[in-house]
């Protein structure tokens, strides 16, 4: 898998508990990893963190996670 030092995984969900699972579980492994709880934020952390991985939860409140997933389809960067 190579060095993983300093790689960051952006998860992304409205359930705290999948949170904090997914981020000790990657932690544990050596990731960075950054959270939001809706697919506005995790958007705006996609594109101010540049991740190297996304775990994205289909349904969520306020904004889905198809439709942060069309929006980074869509963005230039």
């Amino acid at each position: 898998m190579g060095d993983i030092k300093g790689r960051k995984i952006l998860i992304v969900d409205d359930e705290p508990d999948v949170v904090t699972y997914l981020s000790v579980f990657f932690q544990d492994q050596g990731f960075t990893v950054l959270a939001a709880g809706n697919g506005r934020e995790g958007f705006a952390k996609a594109k101010a963190e540049r991740p190297d991985l996304i775990t994205l939860d289909i349904t969520m409140p306020e904004e889905s996670g198809v439709r942060m997933f069309r929006d980074l389809q869509g963005d230039p960067e």
